[in-house]
C-alpha cells in the first residue's frame, strides 16, 4: 500500500471510529432519555392567570369529577428499571407570614386505617394540602389532590401522572386549566387560588401509563398580593429514592368514596396513619392500609408529620388500588416507588 494510501485508510478508519462512537453515544443518549423513570415532555401554560381564574367559576368547581384510579396492567411490574439515583431529600418550610393560632384538633394523629375527617384547618400541614381543578381532553372538570412541596421556585405542588396526565399516549394527552386550592376544606379558598405555570410527569407514565412512575409536580405562578405559593402556606419535605418500607405515616386527601365507606363527599380534609411497605419482591409500589379512593388521588404520604411544625416528608402519593365494578376490593392503597422517576419530576419542576 502506498504512503498516501496508507494514510487514507487511517483517516478513514478514524472516521468509521469517531462515527460508531457518536452513534453509540447517541444510542445511548436516546435511550437514557426514554427510561420510564426520565422527565417526560412536559407543558407550560399559554393562558393568562385571569383568563384561569375567571373560567373556573363557582359552577365548574361544583362540577368538577375526581380522577379516574388507573387499573394496574400486570405487564407493568416487569417494565421496572433499576433506580441508581442516589436519594434525594429536604425538610419542609413554614410559611414566611406569621399564622394565626392554629384551631383545635377534632381528632389525633392516630386514624389508623379507616380514614378520619382531619379537623385542623387554617394552620400546617391542612393550609399545604389542596385541591387541584384541571380540564380533561374531553372538556370535563377533574380534580385530585396535592401537596406544596419544599423546592426551589418555592411554588412547586406534588401529586400523581394521572392528575396531570390522562397516561399513555405521549405529550398530546396532558390536561389543562390547572388551578390549586390549599387547605379547601368545605369548598372553602382562605389561601386564595393559583394559577400553573409548567406541569410534567415521567415518559414512563407520559407514554406507556406505567402506575410505576405516576408522579407529577406543577409549578405555580406567584401572587402579586401574597408572593411564592411557598412563602404563603408552608411546605412539605421529601424523602425520595430511599425505599418503600417506613414507619409513622399519614396519608391525606379529598376522598369522594372509599372501600366500604360511604360518608365522604369529596369536600373535607380527611387521614389515615399507618405504616408502608414495598408490594412485593419483584414490584416497587408502596402500599399503606387506607380506605380512601377517589378524589384522594395525588394526596401525600407523610412519613414523620409533627404537629409542633407542621410538616413531614413526602414518601409517597395516592395513585390506584385493586377495585372491581368501580369500587375497591380491599382495603390496601397504593403508591409509586417515589426513586428516580420522583427526583427527576421533582429535578425538572422544581426551578421553572
Amino acid at each position: 500500500m502506498q504512503p498516501r494510501s496508507r494514510h487514507a485508510a487511517i483517516v478513514l478508519a478514524t472516521l468509521l471510529a469517531v462515527s460508531g462512537m457518536s452513534a453509540t453515544a447517541s444510542t445511548q443518549a436516546s435511550a437514557a432519555a426514554e427510561k420510564p423513570s426520565a422527565p417526560a415532555t412536559g407543558v407550560a401554560n399559554k393562558a393568562r392567570a385571569q383568563s384561569l381564574l375567571d373560567f373556573w367559576t363557582e359552577e365548574r368547581m361544583k362540577a368538577a369529577t375526581p380522577e379516574p384510579v388507573p387499573v394496574m396492567d400486570a405487564k407493568q411490574v416487569q417494565e421496572q428499571v433499576e433506580n441508581v439515583l442516589p436519594g434525594k431529600a429536604s425538610e419542609g418550610s413554614l410559611p414566611t407570614r406569621k399564622l394565626s393560632p392554629p384551631a383545635s384538633p377534632k381528632t389525633g394523629l392516630l386514624a389508623g386505617q379507616r380514614a378520619e375527617r382531619w379537623g385542623r384547618q387554617y394552620s400546617m400541614p391542612a393550609i399545604t394540602i389542596g385541591k387541584i381543578y384541571y380540564t380533561r381532553n374531553n372538556g370535563t372538570g377533574g380534580y385530585c389532590s396535592g401537596s406544596v412541596i419544599n423546592a426551589s421556585n418555592r411554588s412547586t405542588v406534588w401529586t400523581a401522572g394521572h392528575c396531570i396526565h390522562a397516561g399513555g399516549g405521549g405529550s398530546g394527552n396532558y390536561f389543562s386549566n390547572f388551578i390549586f386550592v390549599p387547605d379547601a376544606d368545605n369548598n372553602l379558598e382562605p389561601w386564595g387560588r393559583w394559577t400553573w405555570k409548567y406541569a410534567n410527569t415521567t415518559v414512563g407514565w407520559q407514554n406507556s401509563g406505567n402506575l410505576h412512575y405516576d408522579v407529577a409536580a406543577i409549578a405555580f405562578n406567584s401572587q402579586a398580593a401574597h408572593g411564592n405559593l411557598q412563602d404563603w402556606t408552608g411546605s412539605q419535605g421529601y424523602k425520595f429514592n430511599q425505599g418503600q418500607a417506613w414507619t409513622g405515616v399519614n396519608t391525606f386527601g379529598f376522598p369522594q368514596d372509599g372501600y366500604q365507606r360511604t360518608d365522604f363527599s369529596g369536600n373535607d380534609l380527611w387521614y389515615c396513619f399507618g405504616n408502608t411497605s414495598r408490594v412485593g419482591t419483584f414490584d416497587d409500589l408502596i402500599q399503606i392500609n387506607c380506605d380512601m379512593h377517589h378524589g384522594a388521588s395525588g394526596g401525600p404520604w407523610l412519613q414523620d408529620l409533627q404537629l409542633s411544625r407542621g410538616w413531614g416528608y413526602i414518601i409517597g402519593a395516592y395513585s390506584h388500588r385493586a377495585f372491581a365494578n368501580n369500587a375497591p376490593t380491599d382495603i390496601v392503597a397504593k403508591s409509586a416507588n417515589h426513586g428516580d422517576g420522583a427526583i427527576n419530576v421533582f429535578n425538572d419542576v422544581s426551578v421553572r
